[in-house]
């Protein structure tokens, strides 16, 4: 079941969050930096709570058997480098690897592309890793094309990637 996000749903959201990090990055970061995200549910935790408390941002939950196995974010589009059009972004989308393949980021993909089409935006974006293939497989299914000249660094445990902007126009 697909559904808004309550701040009671904090915890597990911050769970999933650390968890998929760890499962989705295994061969992009290193395992210590992974490992050590366990550390960092406490304050994930709190960050999810206020984020869905105050509503600044739409966080959407997956729920099997009354537990959160994914989540995704939506809102206004962050980047000050877009076109005038109004932009909405898909701010981050993680399921469990327990349930990749099973369809459940599809429905989640597909309720959040959805409600920023209701919500008016013309521009939908989001930002990738452009060396994990299966979320880029993922985009692309959905009619993501890569932006071109959008390619950014950052830095995650000391490793630097190279993220990319995927767009869908309507």
């Amino acid at each position: 079941m697909i559904r808004d996000a309550l701040p009671k749903d904090a915890k597990q959201i911050a769970q999933v969050h650390v968890s998929s990090w760890q499962q989705a990055y295994v061969d992009l970061m290193p395992a210590d930096f992974l490992a050590s995200l366990s550390t960092t549910l406490p304050q994930k935790e709190a960050n999810w709570a206020r984020l869905i408390e105050s509503q600044d941002a739409g966080v959407l939950v997956a729920e099997v058997d009354g537990n959160v196995i994914g989540w995704l974010s939506l809102g206004l589009c962050r980047d000050t480098d877009t076109p005038e059009v109004a932009s909405g972004e898909v701010m981050a989308i993680y399921v469990l690897a327990d349930y990749w393949g099973h369809g459940i980021g599809a429905q989640l993909w597909q309720a959040g592309f959805q409600r920023l089409v209701e919500q008016g935006y013309k521009r939908i974006s989001l930002w990738v890793l452009a060396a994990n293939q299966r979320a880029v497989r993922f985009y692309t299914r959905f009619g993501g094309t890569e932006d071109p000249g959008s390619r950014r660094t950052l830095v995650r445990g000391g490793v630097t990637l190279e993220e990319v902007r995927y767009v869908w126009t309507r």
